[in-house]
């Protein structure tokens, strides 16, 4: 029981409980907006750096697709009042599979270009010291 010494009486403090119960819903329907709005800030955030440090790996049209859907899903949140916290969380998830999946191309990209380069360089110093041989086994012989 609430003793009223501000002058606020019984029915006035429970029409202000009423009141609270009533915008609850609408309070947690906010902060789930407001999350998962960061949440996708953050998404869009990781995935535009790791484009631009991926850039060369990128094939471009994907890289076109990818900046596109960055768009539409900033385009998204810009109109968060008129968008559900489902909608917004779906989109972000869909972008965020097409995301991984061209990181991961570009990484296995970035593999095989560099087991390709240790390959070469592999053969070149292989061939290197063949030639060095050769040059030892003829001094031996001009030694002779």
């Amino acid at each position: 029981v609430i003793q009223s010494s501000g002058g606020l009486s019984k029915d006035e403090i429970e029409n202000m409980v009423r009141a609270a119960e009533k915008y609850s819903a609408d309070d947690k329907k906010r902060r789930e907006m407001v999350e998962e709005v960061n949440r996708v800030e953050s998404i869009l955030h990781d995935t535009e750096s790791k484009m631009e440090e991926y850039k060369d790996q990128l094939p471009s049209d994907e890289y076109s697709k990818l900046k596109e859907g960055a768009s539409k899903l900033r385009e998204k949140l810009s109109n968060k009042d008129n968008e559900t916290v489902q909608g917004v969380k779906e989109a972000a998830d869909e972008f965020q599979r097409q995301s991984l999946k061209l990181f991961e191309t570009a990484y296995k990209k970035m593999q095989s270009d560099r087991e390709s380069s240790q390959s070469s360089s592999s053969s070149s110093s292989s061939s290197d010291e063949q030639s060095s041989d050769d040059d030892k086994n003829k001094q031996e012989q001009q030694n002779k």
